[in-house]
């Protein structure tokens, strides 16, 4: 009986270590350095246009190269990505800062809508119409702002009317999210 007591004490005490040691090594698997991180998940850039993305967690200076510079190419001024899209596909964009940490970026460079004519003038009260060459409707047609332009789009044709003199633009979007954009000034 004595034998048996001691036993389960003992059993006791080694299961009550092994909880000890479980939670002990979970508390060193946390990382409290989480690595370089990006202002976006990816990034996704217009052939022939570019897009910033901030570097965070890390330390300067910082290094970044394209893993397909025909796609795309990358410059770093301190914590900022510039990446420019050269040609439609896919690329990562590998950075890494002064302590060796590394991390990587997916891009996507695309081809935006063509239209026959990206910039518009029109005179108030008049209409002008801008065809969309590009793209699988349906369209969604955005204006940035209301009161110097609106615009509705029918069969692939963008009828822009002016409300009031200024600038503004118009975003336009195909079916499968592909963006374009018209600038307008208004007369």
């Amino acid at each position: 009986m004595k034998m048996k007591t001691i036993f389960k004490s003992m059993m006791t005490a080694v299961c009550c270590l092994g909880i000890v040691m479980c939670v002990s090594c979970q508390k060193d698997d946390k990382n409290d350095n989480p690595g370089l991180r990006f202002s976006v998940a990816k990034a996704e850039v217009a052939q022939g246009a570019f897009v910033n993305v901030t570097i965070a967690n890390g330390t300067q200076p910082f290094t970044a190269k394209s893993t397909n510079e025909k796609v795309a190419t990358v410059k770093v001024d301190k914590n900022t990505m510039t990446i420019t899209g050269v040609a439609a596909g896919t690329a990562s964009v590998i950075v890494t800062d002064k302590n060796k940490q590394t991390a990587t970026l997916a891009v996507k460079v695309f081809v935006p809508l063509a239209f026959d004519k990206t910039n518009v003038t029109v005179t108030v009260g008049k209409e002008e119409v801008v065809a969309i060459k590009s793209g699988k409707a349906p369209f969604v047609v955005n204006v940035k702002n209301k009161t110097i332009a609106t615009a509705t789009e029918k069969d692939g044709k963008i009828t822009i009317k002016g409300v009031k003199a200024g600038t503004t633009t118009i975003n336009v979007l195909d079916k499968d999210k592909l963006p374009g954009t018209i600038t307008v000034t208004v007369k």
